[in-house]
């Protein structure tokens, strides 16, 4: 039927498409490629979600179907049940009356018989003619003959009764036996039907678990993307660190070296200075980091922060190779920097990844920083997520 075949096509399709994207392993050498497999692949996640959607509501909507087609078997069946109960009635009834017409007909006969029987002592031997000529005048004459034929017109009539009921019960018996036909032709069509609901929710059934298959596959895909660019950001930092301190020797050969660094007079929080002048904080246009990572965030909001200066906790080490002032003085509009598992006020940052934030507002009263931050532990990823924490001055800080 061509409702089966237009379903079977899509469910064909679907599971096709499904098939096409479980082959595309995606791996990354930079963090560059990293972030675009990363993308590709919650674009086709979000493709498979839609097609998972679709599918469910291809199976709500066979399920129904089916549902309704085993409804409409179950009264057919009972429709078949009645009218076999109806054809037994008549058959019954049938059976019946044809005893009924033997009866009346035996009778009939055996009046014929019992007027033509001779009686020894009669005028003329015959009892019917005797009945006739022992009448007393003409009016008795017509009298009997008149009883006679009337006696014999009652029993054809009780007869011909009997011989039409027989007939219009035959007759219903035979309508019967139609609708009984009809009803079990229908049922043996639902069945068909039936069958190929239930094969259809079959292949639909097999097309979800496909799909989730791939999404399962996407989550596992997206993990191993995520390590590589951690992986290639960590060594483009590196070797973004090891260029800038390689560019800084060889300039110190013919460059006069600073007897002292200046540092800003409101040094409450420490004295302690990783890195100067000299900004060359690389490749910081636009932003290679994953969505929903703390690095992403800052990046968004210091756009002069560099896009390959690894994890959180390496930014200190990172742009200090890139020429900004790095230390431990607080201040509003620097990047703060914390190294793994140092505590962000009452929670501690990743043991491995560390975490950065951005400085919205620096209490050298209280020693307390108002940050704002992004990462997938909060609420809202993309942030901003703000807290006060205290201890300012524990802390590694970016300067612009």
């Amino acid at each position: 039927m061509s409702f089966k075949k237009t379903i079977t096509t899509t469910i064909a399709l679907g599971l096709l498409t499904a098939s096409v994207l479980s082959t595309n392993v995606v791996s990354a050498a930079t963090s560059s490629e990293a972030q675009e497999a990363i993308t590709a692949n919650k674009n086709a996640t979000n493709d498979l979600l839609k097609q998972i959607e679709s599918a469910n509501t291809e199976v709500i909507g066979l399920d129904q179907k089916i549902s309704t087609n085993a409804s409409k078997i179950a009264d057919q069946e009972a429709a078949i049940t009645k009218a076999n109960n109806q054809i037994e009635s008549l058959s019954g009834q049938i059976t019946d009356a044809q005893k009924e017409v033997s009866k009346r007909t035996v009778v009939l006969k055996k009046q014929l018989v019992a007027l033509q029987e001779k009686s020894g002592d009669a005028v003329s031997g015959n009892v019917y003619v005797d009945f006739l000529l022992n009448s007393n005048d003409l009016s008795d004459l017509v009298s009997r003959s008149f009883t006679i034929n009337k006696l014999n017109q009652a029993s054809k009539e009780a007869l011909d009764d009997v011989n039409s009921a027989k007939a219009k019960l035959s007759g219903l018996k035979t309508e019967q036996e139609n609708t009984k036909a009809s009803l079990v032709a229908t049922k043996t069509d639902l069945e068909k039907q039936k069958a190929n609901l239930e094969s259809l929710k079959s292949e639909a059934d097999q097309k979800q678990t496909a799909l989730s298959q791939k999404i399962n596959d996407n989550k596992d895909e997206l993990t191993a993307l995520q390590a590589d660019f951690d992986k290639a950001s960590t060594e483009e930092a590196d070797a973004a660190a090891k260029k800038a301190a390689d560019d800084a020797n060889n300039a110190k050969k013919d460059t006069p070296q600073p007897t002292s660094i200046d540092t800003p007079s409101d040094n409450k929080g420490g004295t302690s200075v990783f890195g100067g002048s000299g900004k060359v904080a690389g490749n910081s246009a636009g932003n290679s980091y994953a969505w929903g990572q703390c690095t992403w965030y800052v990046k968004s909001v210091a756009p002069w922060a560099g896009n390959n200066w690894g994890n959180g906790a390496q930014w200190g080490a990172s742009a200090a190779a890139a020429g900004f002032t790095v230390n431990h003085i607080p201040a509003a509009g620097a990047i703060v920097s914390f190294a793994g598992g140092q505590m962000v006020g009452s929670w501690a940052a990743d043991g491995t990844y560390g975490h950065v934030a951005y400085v919205q507002s620096y209490d050298a009263a209280a020693g307390t920083i108002t940050i704002t931050q992004g990462g997938m532990g909060f609420s809202n990823p993309a942030g901003p997520n703000t807290q006060t924490i205290s201890n300012a001055g524990a802390f590694t800080y970016i300067h612009n």
